[in-house]
């Protein structure tokens, strides 16, 4: 109840910090509730744009979460995952797995970083590829390993083993959940050939604030990226951008190499949310809202 009910806090005390992208130190409140109307503070940082709650959970307090409600309250889903959500992710396959394997070669390492319950492995696996990934969910994980047999770890990015350098890491709506996304692309990068690729897809929190203002934030996703926030995060761990999908999410692939300059993104990052802001954020959602009412009636 304490996670759902609205005009309330969060059980999560959590604490301010710099931002986790570029470090900067200055902020701007762009929204105090989310989606339910609960008390959550946001920020975006002046210097990047990077869109972060404002009081970020600990690791302890976020490991909570996602061990108590998470599934529940973010998926509305409790145990494995449902044929729904199994479909769903295989029409997803089908958009992401060409935009990689055109640019690596045949027979070539793969790991699906948090890769829920595990279709995209599994067809990774299917064209050729060798697969395997890690998700920290338990309930997921089994499903993927156990009942559909692939090579899946049950941990999370800090404990994951590999015995080799791979030639792609992937990752779909996973780093919106982190709380120092640096250090997990540094792992990334550590992790990759010196001529590997890093896939990364998260939504473009840009394009949720236009649209729906703080009806697009929520206690699951820590962290708000965006076209050039995303490709500061890869630059500043020495990969360049390949390719672009800039569509209501936002992906990049990337490669380890000399990215352009930091400064000229950083500039670009904090161009593309100079017109976000608090009155705006909140404009946005009650027109959204009430935009969506008239429509049902």
């Amino acid at each position: 109840m304490l996670y759902t009910l609205p005009f309330t806090s969060y059980p999560i005390k959590g604490a301010e910090m710099p931002c986790p992208v570029c470090g900067s130190q200055s902020s701007e409140v762009i929204a105090t509730k989310d989606r339910r109307l609960k008390i959550l503070p946001h920020v975006k940082c002046t210097d990047c744009g990077m869109v972060r709650h404002q009081f970020m959970p600990s690791e302890a307090e976020l490991g909570e979460y996602y061990r108590s409600q998470y599934r529940a309250d973010y998926q509305q889903a409790d145990g494995g995952p449902s044929d729904r959500h199994v479909a769903k992710r295989h029409v997803e396959v089908d958009r992401r797995l060409p935009r990689i394997t055109a640019h690596l070669p045949k027979g070539a390492r793969l790991i699906d970083f948090g890769c829920g319950s595990g279709e995209f492995v599994e067809r990774a696996i299917a064209d050729g590829l060798d697969a395997q990934g890690f998700e920290p969910g338990s309930d997921y994980a089994t499903y993927a390993s156990t009942k559909q047999g692939l090579p899946v770890q049950n941990c999370g990015w800090q404990e994951f083993e590999l015995d080799a350098p791979v030639d792609v890491v992937t990752t779909f709506h996973v780093f919106e959940h982190l709380l120092d996304p640096m250090a997990a692309v540094a792992q990334v990068t550590s992790w990759l050939k010196d001529d590997g690729y890093f896939y990364i897809e998260v939504p473009n929190a840009k394009n949720g604030l236009d649209l729906k203002g703080f009806g697009s934030l929520h206690m699951a996703h820590t962290l708000g990226f965006a076209r050039y926030s995303l490709e500061l995060l890869g630059a500043l761990n020495g990969l360049k951008v390949v390719e672009v999908f800039d569509e209501y999410d936002i992906g990049i692939i990337f490669q380890k190499g000399t990215p352009r300059a930091i400064e000229e993104i950083k500039a670009d990052a904090a161009a593309e949310f100079a017109q976000v802001d608090k009155s705006t954020v909140h404009a946005r959602f009650w027109g959204y809202t009430f935009g969506k009412l008239k429509k049902k009636r």
